[in-house]
């Protein structure tokens, strides 16, 4: 971990262990105190998600129950070919993440094994 002046930040990315086949995953990481950020394997110096951990945390509730509507922050968009986008719903003009059917599956099946979360610091 490196010290920051706003923080701790993790250098490490975390992922799905399901993830093996080498095609993007969602990954995340701690940001500072409480905080995640979220990014997409295939893609390492695009855009991110900077979220509170109880956002985090209430995310991967909600896909852990099985939910078909989504509340809070964080917000997915199911796409026609089983992929789906994800954005933070609280900032002005976020940016929009985009996950594969491929990445869905692998994440979903690491939120349903327990993984992914106690990220933050």
């Amino acid at each position: 971990m490196k010290e920051l002046e706003y923080g701790t930040i993790s250098t490490t990315w975390v992922k799905s262990s399901f993830s093996t086949t080498g095609e993007g995953c969602v990954q995340v990481r701690s940001h500072g105190e409480n905080e995640v950020e979220i990014g997409d394997t295939k893609n390492p110096d695009g855009p991110t998600l900077h979220v509170p951990d109880t956002a985090w945390q209430h995310f991967l509730d909600q896909i852990a129950a099985k939910a078909t509507e989504y509340t809070g922050r964080l917000q997915p968009r199911f796409l026609p070919d089983g992929g789906f986008t994800l954005t933070d719903i609280e900032r002005v003009h976020p940016p929009v993440l985009a996950y594969t059917k491929s990445e869905w599956d692998t994440f979903y099946a690491g939120v349903l094994a327990g993984e992914l979360r106690g990220v933050a610091a």
